[in-house]
């Protein structure tokens, strides 16, 4: 078969473009008057998919009186591998404004659901507009996905938000940003919850929020997933952080701390003035059982009810830890008084842990938070 190959893939775009408009018909009316089965064939040579016959071409010409230039090849046209170039979405939105006009607002509403692209252009096709099959497409993907996930300059806790250490997977074909937060899991085992991305320009910290036509939060062994393509920009392996107002999810502040014990501590510390840390205690970080604040510094809390001494051996490794992670950081271990042997004491005094004995009797919490900020 002898096909078309034009100068660059822009000019045979172009040639089909001038086509169509010249004519005042869609791909679909287009493919009907060259006697194709679909529009399918026009949409590819338009999106510079593949090279059109030497026929199609000619019959084009006829038809519009657009005369095009190209050179006829025996056989496949070999091309180079085309990079992804996406749409710009403020581009995108304009251009789809523009187009359907009052229609743009049923357009969006579409754009929100659950409908596929070519769902969507169907739909809108019942509003008796005609248009570019492949562009339009675009712009709707371009449009939607910056309604999903937006690249911002910066990212900054804000007041009532919380900070997760997250790290980044490669799934099947997909990447996955991975995080905990046990409260926000047991919800998501409940009911479904879909998010809106904003993502840093440099990719180390991500805010999201609920919306009803986002991104699945999936619970997966007692942690929490997001999925995205590798066109993020987000790099496998690598940490980053999850910022979310836990409120917009149902749940409170005190709620999204882990240790049934730091939220009874923190409740009472509220009352003395102390601020919770928006960096959320993870495995990750090493922030102790509680991280709060009084006056700018930074209080690390370790918490156990243990009284045999052998788990003291654990907990000093825990300190260790958090103390070369968080080295500004005041930290507290708040044990039983038979909890530590008089080595493991020693141990902790040489790391600068502060230690507070107590029973756990009713009113515990009252009594250490006042010896912690008469400490400070």
């Amino acid at each position: 078969m002898l096909r078309a190959k034009f100068k660059t893939l822009k000019e045979q775009r172009e040639f089909f473009l001038k086509v169509k408009k010249k004519l005042k018909i869609g791909a679909k009316e287009l493919s009907k008057r060259l006697g194709l089965k679909s529009r399918g064939a026009i949409e590819n040579y338009t999106f510079m998919r593949t090279a059109p016959p030497v026929e199609i071409i000619k019959k084009l010409e006829n038809l519009s009186r657009i005369k095009a230039d190209y050179e006829e090849i025996l056989g496949k046209v070999y091309r180079k591998k085309r990079g992804f170039l996406p749409k710009d979405p403020k581009e995108a939105e304009k251009k789809l404004r523009k187009k359907f006009g009052k229609d743009f607002k049923y357009l969006t509403e579409m754009i929100k659901s659950n409908f596929t692209i070519k769902k969507i252009i169907n739909k809108i096709r019942e509003k008796q507009h005609s248009f570019d099959n492949s562009e339009i497409s675009r712009c709707i993907g371009a449009y939607r996905t910056n309604l999903l996930s937006k690249i911002v300059e910066e990212i900054k806790p804000e007041k009532g938000e919380i900070v997760l250490k997250g790290n980044i997977r490669k799934d099947k074909n997909t990447l996955s940003i991975n995080f905990n937060l046990m409260h926000l899991y047991k919800i998501l085992k409940q009911k479904e919850i879909k998010v809106r991305l904003e993502i840093s320009k440099d990719r180390k910290k991500i805010r999201i929020s609920p919306i009803n036509f986002g991104r699945k939060l999936i619970p997966s062994n007692k942690a929490i997933k997001i999925l995205l393509t590798e066109k993020s920009g987000l790099i496998i392996k690598s940490n980053i952080e999850i910022i979310l107002d836990p409120k917009e999810f149902g749940f409170s502040l005190t709620e999204s701390i882990y240790d049934v014990d730091a939220k009874s501590l923190f409740k009472e510390a509220v009352k003395e003035e102390f601020i919770l840390d928006s960096q959320r205690s993870t495995p990750a970080n090493h922030k102790g059982d509680l991280s709060l604040f009084l006056n700018d510094r930074n209080i690390i809390i370790e918490i156990t009810k243990a009284s045999s001494y052998k788990g003291s051996y654990f907990k000093i490794g825990q300190c260790f830890v958090q103390k070369i992670s968080w080295p500004k950081s005041t930290q507290y271990l708040i044990c039983k008084k038979q909890f530590l042997s008089k080595d493991s004491e020693r141990a902790l005094k040489k790391l600068r842990i502060r230690i507070i004995n107590t029973n756990f009797n009713k009113g515990w919490e009252k009594k250490v938070i006042k010896e912690i900020k008469n400490g400070i």
